[in-house]
């Protein structure tokens, strides 16, 4: 198969192809590798799939996220494809894993579900639903900071309460049906909700390596999501029945039965899975770098807020409260004064504090502050 002409690039090989386009391996003039997602040609005269393309493209410009992959460019071929330019994600899929290995421990389910859900809080946040999460659109990677599950494909993207042209039934249906809430089936309204529910069945897959309504035709597996009884996962894993309660919630026909956020669901499964661990709970997270004694003002500030200090470094400093025993408006009040030529990064994450010792998500400030900090003070839109 020959490869597309992208100015600018070498494309050496496909790595990836659906009914939608081509995903190619592409090496920029730097040597620096890229992933370039090509539109299918027959394709270039749906006003569905240009849309389509284009909901990608705004979506992940917009979320700035470790566990969303990242945009990197966009343009148009000489016969009129559009085409994206993503990082290259070294890593096997979701689904490559669970097909290899099948189940897998709920301990570690956790480890790759959590940060998946804090992609989609972002995403919501942004008036953003996904409308396709499925392990096939997971993909593995690392980096320094370990494992780092990426989500991807938001060609299905919807903005909530979203006025104007839309993508049409035909395009609204792109997906099997094992991996639709039922209002998509039904062609009504989605939330964050409706994240929900594909997250309960991706749960469901990870702890038993198989779909939660697997096994049937397509027109079987719709009737089963809507009227059907709640898969069981525990009937398919030998895992603590407890973790059906949270995953059926999930799965809940209808929407006003689910959990409203993906963090919901997470820390639901959480309490399940890890019953004697003490609770995460929303955190405004605090990471400063900079020179020792602006460091060292800026954490006697945070131990007089009542902050509790994650990590203490000469250069660098960490710390959390509890999202409702803080004025976020004062605090970067008293922030500001000390920002110039200092990095400061205000956001909101989740955390376990037990006294001195803190622990969870809000550790790794790259998921929740902009990477690399740039110089003075950022606090993330969803506190101000």
């Amino acid at each position: 198969m020959d490869a597309p002409i992208v100015p600018g690039y070498q494309l050496d090989r496909l790595i990836g192809e659906g009914g939608f386009g081509q995903v190619w391996r592409a090496i920029r003039p730097s040597l620096e590798v890229v992933a370039i997602k090509v539109l299918h040609l027959e394709l270039v005269r749906s006003i569905d799939a240009l849309t389509r393309f284009q909901r990608e493209l705004e979506a992940i410009e917009r979320l700035h996220h470790r566990n969303v992959v990242r945009a990197m460019g966009h343009g148009a071929l000489d016969d009129g494809r559009p085409f994206l330019v993503l990082e290259y994600l070294e890593g096997p899929s979701l689904r490559e894993v669970l097909h290899e290995r099948g189940a897998l421990p709920p301990a570690e389910m956790l480890e790759m579900f959590l940060p998946l859900c804090d992609a989609l809080m972002v995403a919501h946040a942004a008036g953003l639903v996904h409308r396709d999460v499925k392990a096939s659109n997971v993909i593995l990677a690392r980096d320094a900071a370990g494992l780092r599950p990426v989500l991807l494909d938001f060609g299905l993207v919807k903005l909530i309460d979203q006025v104007g042209p839309g993508l049409t039934s035909s395009r609204s249906m792109l997906g099997t049906p094992a991996a639709m809430a039922p209002e998509q089936m039904r062609g009504q309204p989605v939330d964050a909700r409706t994240d929900v529910y594909a997250l309960g069945l991706l749960a469901f897959h990870m702890l038993t390596g198989q779909p939660a309504f697997g096994g049937a035709p397509g027109v079987v597996q719709s009737y089963m999501q809507i009227h059907g009884a709640r898969p069981r996962p525990s009937t398919k894993a030998e895992i603590d029945p407890a973790i059906d309660a949270p995953i059926g919630r999930a799965l809940a026909p209808e929407q006003r039965d689910r959990f409203a956020t993906p963090r919901e669901l997470y820390d639901a499964l959480h309490q399940v899975i890890h019953p004697t661990s003490s609770a995460e709970v929303a955190v405004v997270a605090l990471y400063a770098e900079g020179l020792p004694e602006q460091i060292a003002k800026i954490a006697e500030l945070a131990r007089g807020l009542g902050m509790a200090i994650a990590v203490a470094a000469p250069d660098s400093v960490l710390a959390v409260i509890p999202m409702a025993e803080v004025d976020v408006g004062g605090l970067r009040g008293l922030l500001a004064p000390l920002a110039a030529g200092t990095r400061i990064a205000v956001g909101a994450s989740h955390a376990t504090i037990q006294g001195s010792i803190v622990d969870g998500p809000a550790l790794d400030a790259e998921a929740w502050a902009p990477y690399p900090l740039p110089t003075g003070l950022w606090v993330a839109d969803t506190l101000q």
